[in-house]
């Protein structure tokens, strides 16, 4: 009897220790179903041109493989993307900038190559 009890309070403990894991669910992007179809449909298009085509074997080989190389590529950019956070770059937001009014340019500081040609002119007023 003391193996039963023993075995039902570890049945006990287990199903109390499932409980509190979270439930984990498949949850597949949609983007990523549509980055993924549309990889399929390149390579697809790829091999039906070929055969369209009536290219020659090795010509058919090289075009797949230049498209499986441009689908990896692209899924590794993929794969690297999900690790930048969003503080990084481009993502983070900035105030927009409305217009930018350049403060008014004295006699001095105009272009060293401008000085060095005419060094003693007054820009004509109009």
């Amino acid at each position: 009897m003391r193996v039963l009890d023993t075995v039902d309070d570890l049945r006990r403990e287990v199903d109390a220790l499932r409980a509190e894991l979270p439930t984990r669910r498949s949850s597949v992007a949609v983007g990523v179903v549509a980055r993924v179809a549309v990889e399929a449909g390149i390579l697809v298009a790829v091999a039906v041109v070929a055969g369209v085509g009536h290219f020659r074997p090795l010509l058919t080989v090289a075009l797949m493989a230049a498209a499986l190389a441009c689908v990896v590529l692209s899924e590794w950019l993929a794969s690297r993307s999900a690790f930048v956070p969003r503080s990084f770059g481009f993502a983070q937001e900035r105030p927009p900038v409305l217009f930018y009014d350049p403060p008014p340019e004295s006699r001095l500081d105009s272009d060293a190559w401008e000085r060095g040609f005419f060094p003693e002119s007054e820009p004509a007023h109009l």
